[in-house]
């Protein structure tokens, strides 16, 4: 079972993704604070991380920056999901290393779409690996 590491600092938003993605057959582990999810997912890395990128107590561009110096955190794919639009959050985020960015609102399955891409499932759930 793949495991998903949901980081945003909006509840409901994190609970809808947990859902979502439960319902799709991930392990799916949560944080609203980007200093608390760094240790975590050094800790315990995951399949792929799916972050937000306005947080309070450290953003996700911080985050992301921190655990691609980090070699447990250098190589995990990531999935910025932000409602910052611009083109330069985009093009930024993707030259921090992010591997993929979607702007909220998103649909649940462009959403499982992505995560399927960066985990190398095919739609059909069958394991490319």
């Amino acid at each position: 079972m793949k495991h998903i590491f949901v980081v945003d600092d909006e509840p409901d938003v994190v609970g809808l993704l947990k859902t979502v993605l439960e319902l799709e057959g991930f392990r799916v582990t949560t944080a609203t604070e980007g200093r608390t999810a760094l240790a975590q997912i050094l800790a315990d890395p995951p399949d792929v991380l799916v972050l937000d990128l306005m947080m309070p107590d450290m953003d996700g561009m911080e985050l992301l920056k921190l655990l691609r110096l980090d070699p447990q955190g250098a190589n995990l794919p990531v999935l910025i999901v932000s409602a910052k639009s611009g083109q330069q959050n985009q093009i930024g985020s993707l030259q921090l290393g992010a591997n993929a960015y979607i702007c909220k609102p998103f649909s649940n399955r462009e959403l499982v779409a992505q995560i399927r891409q960066l985990v190398g499932l095919t739609s059909d759930g069958g394991d490319n690996e």
